[in-house]
């Protein structure tokens, strides 16, 4: 369960900006759906451009330019959209006197139209979404994607546009909610058609969910074609099986 507001925001914000700060008009950068960029070259010759300035340039289609890329640099046409977000950089590797650091946030998004149903997230069943309590500056039901890490410049999370901070046991949660999503075991999904076996891999399968909880951990046999069945026990608590290869006992 996530945590209430009063658990997760801080009355008295600190003077300065610490991981999980929640900004407003946050520049959010997002590459275009497209898989080719737009690259921003020389209006006359069709060069890369050192440094960006005023004036006329060329927008082109890197497969029209057989020198895409070559150079250290190149300027590229992507979307952005200003918007809360909360800062994920920890509170100890903001440095302010760092010329050229990057940052790291994750996007707030509104629940209401994201297809995501607020019980689960309330209940944490989503591997890599968090349900953000309340709050008067969010408006609704919000959320951040924990794996859906943005860059952002100092100079675009300002303490000045800093609209809530989060208490010690809210930063914890969802530092364990980040390395849960980024490092889970992986396991085919009950479904999954099992693939040719490598070769150390015995055909025998054990369910990687189980082994977080003291309960028996599920055992079955299978062959390349199979299809992973269900977990008893993960089916006992609303979890989707995670089927991982067993291997020979050997010395590496």
């Amino acid at each position: 369960m996530s945590l209430s507001a009063d658990a997760f925001f801080l009355d008295n914000p600190p003077a300065f900006l610490q991981q999980g700060d929640i900004a407003a008009d946050v520049p959010l950068v997002t590459l275009p759906s497209s898989e080719r960029l737009v690259l921003v070259r020389s209006s006359h010759f069709r060069l890369p451009l050192d440094h960006l300035k005023p004036g006329e340039a060329a927008l082109v289609d890197e497969r029209a330019l057989s020198d895409a890329y070559e150079i250290e640099n190149e300027y590229t046409v992507v979307s952005v959209q200003r918007g809360y977000a909360m800062l994920a950089t920890p509170t100890c590797d903001l440095d302010d006197d760092q010329e050229d650091a990057i940052w790291t946030a994750w996007p707030i998004s509104p629940v209401e139209g994201s297809g995501l149903d607020i019980g689960n997230l309330k209940a944490g069943k989503y591997a890599n979404f968090y349900l953000l309590p309340e709050h008067e500056h969010l408006g609704g039901a919000t959320f951040i994607s924990v794996t859906d890490l943005r860059p952002v410049r100092p100079q675009q999370f300002q303490l000045k546009n800093r609209v809530a901070s989060i208490t010690r046991e809210a930063q914890d949660e969802i530092a364990r909610k980040f390395t849960r999503a980024q490092g889970r075991s992986w396991g085919y999904r009950e479904g999954e058609t099992i693939q040719p076996l490598g070769r150390y891999e015995t055909g025998e399968f054990r369910c990687a969910q189980c082994n977080v909880y003291d309960v028996a951990v599920s055992h079955v046999t299978l062959k390349a074609g199979d299809t992973a069945p269900e977990c008893p026990n993960c089916q006992k608590i609303g979890k989707a099986a995670q089927w991982y290869p067993l291997t020979k006992h050997r010395k590496s």
